[in-house]
């Protein structure tokens, strides 16, 4: 699944944004990591078996 259409409340489009993009810029990842990261452990909170727990390293350069 490369891509979720996913629906932000105008509420909360603008924020969540700003609040995704400084943790992706604190941690050297993408984006796309983190909100993959969240929803993981949101189904994890859930109770839910989570295969493949941790995800492998793609970047080119890890985080110091």
């Amino acid at each position: 699944m490369p891509h979720l259409n996913i629906y932000l409340s105008r509420e909360r489009d603008k924020w969540l944004r700003q609040q995704l993009d400084e943790l992706a810029r604190q941690d050297n990842r993408s984006l796309s990591y983190i909100v993959e990261e969240a929803l993981v452990q949101f189904i994890k909170d859930q109770g839910r078996h989570v295969p493949h727990d941790k995800r492998k390293d793609h970047r080119t350069r890890a985080s110091e």
